[in-house]
């Protein structure tokens, strides 16, 4: 079936007008794009070098990520929120699900910002309560919230999301401390544990989304091996400069094969020097 005949039917099932439901997809990729950030953006904290970027496989998208200034908009001094998360499924739906999971962190951001100063495992089971109403059976959120502080110190939680990855000069380090994913369970059975690294000079920190590591070229998947020897290869150039060679190595990788999900990438590289 063609696009155009599948927007035919689209708009017969539904019955509103082919026009209205174009401009709809438009009004939310336009939301998606004003709650993350420009990826061409300098982002500025410290002595970090900060750089992410998301390749959605269609006009709206399942993959979101934020750099948030915690100081400048919750007063939370010294600290940057770095958040990225992945909805199940794709298009429409994946967004709005995406739409209400930013609204529920801010949210719970600025009540935590007023009480406790600190990454808790309530900010995520407060997130995860309103995923689970606004989610619906087979549609779920995973995700990675930090607080990264001026002296390098990351607390984090990470909500059955793919481990980021933490580059120290001879070893890697995961960050798979948390629980499950948002939006399956009311109540989660075992809570939330918080993670804590510290980045030093040099350290760099990457985060990303299924499309990355299971991106194919028909025979087999990239992977976190890939993912790993391609940032190493270039961690001595700017936070921009990896993430764009990440992307770049994915898509020749897949070349045969296509791109069948949001891909998305951060960078934290914390300067060898002020």
């Amino acid at each position: 079936m063609s696009k155009k005949t599948a927007g035919k039917r689209l708009s017969e099932l539904v019955g509103t007008p082919l026009r209205e439901i174009e401009e709809e997809y438009i009004s939310v990729a336009e939301m998606q794009r004003r709650i993350m950030p420009d990826p061409e953006r300098l982002e500025v904290f410290g002595d970090y070098d900060i750089s992410g970027k998301t390749v959605p496989i269609a006009v709206v998208g399942g993959d979101y990520y934020d750099f948030i200034d915690l100081d400048g908009r919750f007063g939370i001094k010294g600290k940057m929120g770095i958040v990225i998360a992945d909805a199940s499924g794709h298009g429409l739906a994946a967004a709005m699900l995406i739409r209400d999971f930013n609204t529920a962190l801010y949210m719970g951001i600025s009540y935590e910002s007023d009480y406790l100063q600190d990454t808790t495992p309530l900010l995520v089971k407060k997130i995860n309560r309103r995923m689970y109403r606004s989610s619906q059976d087979n549609q779920f959120i995973s995700a990675f919230y930090g607080e990264l502080q001026l002296s390098g110190v990351l607390r984090y939680i990470n909500a059955g999301h793919y481990s980021g990855l933490v580059f120290k000069e001879k070893e890697v380090l995961s960050l798979d401390v948390g629980g499950p994913v948002l939006g399956v369970f009311r109540k989660v059975p075992n809570g939330y544990d918080v993670g804590e690294v510290c980045l030093k000079r040099g350290d760099l920190c990457v985060c990303y989304t299924d499309g990355i590591i299971e991106a194919s070229n028909g025979a087999e998947e990239y992977g976190v091996d890939r993912l790993k020897l391609v940032v190493q290869e270039n961690r001595q150039k700017n936070a921009r400069a990896i993430r764009n060679c990440v992307l770049e190595d994915v898509e020749n990788f897949s070349q045969e094969d296509g791109q069948h999900d949001d891909r998305t990438v951060m960078i934290i590289k914390r300067k060898l020097s002020e």
